[in-house]
């Protein structure tokens, strides 16, 4: 009989899959497998992996993952010293510098022999994961938008219309400022943005602050950027939002009955489906249009893939352990509450739109799957990495009060561009 060991380190956990007398069988094949999440989104990705030993007895997956922010280490660590995992998971927003590493497997042949074009959309695969040689380093499993969570109760208490996808900035504005509310640890806010503000105004509108294939900045008259800087700003200044530059706040989040609306993910509906099920009516609405700009909010969009390792003794394994993680409604389902089915079938069947699991509560899936239509990729790697460091300085003096918008765009523009130069 099979075991499950489990070593917590502090911020990774390695789980072996061993026999009962304590030594691995070698009679079996064993692979190894990364990957990041939360403690739910771990936990999930760690059931897929028992679950396909359990239908290949012959297999045995070895698995190790961190959190979100501790995965970029861990892969820069893998690919610094050639130790990638035999099947490790890979991020749109942090894979674009590592793309034509050696250490991935071309993926090209085994989409082709599989015929895999009718489960997934082979379009995204080639724009997201195709590297400068057009060979494929992953296959999409999940992919992961933001729309806004509103609190049906505070609406209703504030005398409100819920809102609606054709909905605008001012009408969200003007439900935050209806709603908010008291003073200290017992306030009521409008609107919760979390720690996005940062990743959000780089392209919220449509023109982005930088563009990575040009190498170019775009802050000093880009009145997009000075717009979205503002939203965010402004709704803080006045109140209408906790500042929460420098992380979340202690006190937790939209389940707590605290916030109007919320720039929401959908790895946070999990959380919402488990912690707010029976305590809070609630559902989810695109991001608003900007009547001054006529243009619609933008979502960043993370797409989340699987790539197999260069050096795997058995790709054929590791081909079919990712062929079951996201070409099967089996592991789609167990993963719908983290993200948006690559599944093309399953995403688009009655069951998945209706599905909630064992929560009473439920929200309009179809909200995230518009959303994809109105997203935009980003980049936090490299160059762009430290750029993003110096509009977040920049926005944070604006939030002070220390700097107009005006200011921060021109001193973003400038230190920016020296920035570029310096590493021509």
């Amino acid at each position: 009989m099979k075991k499950f060991f489990c070593i917590f380190f502090a911020s990774c956990l390695l789980c072996v899959a061993i026999s009962a007398g304590g030594a691995k069988d070698e009679s079996k094949k064993t692979i190894t497998f990364g990957f990041w999440g939360d403690s739910m989104e771990a936990n999930m990705k760690m059931e897929l992996a028992k679950e396909y030993m359990k239908q290949h007895p012959d297999v045995i997956i070895e698995f190790e993952y961190t959190d979100g922010a501790g995965y970029l280490t861990k892969l820069q660590t893998w690919f610094s010293s050639n130790t990638t995992p035999d099947v490790f998971g890979v991020a749109s927003d942090i894979i674009t510098n590592f793309k034509d590493n050696p250490n991935f497997t071309d993926l090209n042949p085994y989409i082709k022999k599989d015929s895999m074009g009718k489960y997934w959309n082979l379009n995204t695969i080639n724009s997201m994961y195709a590297n400068s040689k057009g060979e494929v380093i992953a296959v999409p499993f999940i992919s992961k938008v933001f729309a806004i969570a509103y609190n049906k109760d505070l609406f209703d208490k504030a005398g409100i219309p819920y809102p609606k996808d054709d909905w605008t900035v001012e009408d969200m504005i003007k439900a935050a400022r209806a709603i908010t509310s008291g003073e200290g640890v017992n306030k009521i806010y409008g609107i919760r943005w979390g720690v996005r503000p940062m990743e959000f105004y780089r392209n919220l509108y449509g023109t982005p602050v930088y563009e990575v294939g040009s190498k170019t900045i775009n802050a000093k008259n880009n009145k997009e950027f000075k717009s979205a800087i503002s939203l965010f700003a402004d709704t803080i200044k006045e109140g209408l939002a906790p500042n929460e530059t420098g992380g979340a706040l202690s006190t937790g989040g939209f389940e707590t009955g605290r916030f109007g609306m919320q720039l929401s993910a959908t790895w946070d509906i999990a959380t919402l489906l488990k912690l707010a099920n029976n305590s809070l009516k609630w559902n989810v609405v695109m991001l608003p249009r900007n009547s001054q700009l006529n243009k619609k909010m933008l979502t960043t969009y993370r797409g989340n893939g699987w790539s197999i390792s260069s050096k795997a003794r058995h790709k054929d394994i590791c081909w079919d352990f990712i062929k079951y993680m996201s070409a099967t409604e089996e592991a789609q389902k167990k993963a719908q509450s983290f993200g948006l089915p690559e599944l093309q079938s399953f995403a688009k069947s009655k069951e998945y739109l209706n599905d909630f699991g064992t929560s009473s509560s439920t929200y309009d899936k179809t909200v995230f799957i518009k959303m994809q239509e109105q997203s935009t990729s980003f980049t936090n790697m490299g160059m762009y990495a430290q750029i993003n460091d110096v509009i977040k300085v920049k926005y944070e003096l604006v939030l002070a009060g220390k700097l107009t918008v005006d200011q921060m765009a021109e001193q973003v523009q400038q230190e920016a561009e020296q920035l570029m130069a310096s590493q021509k």
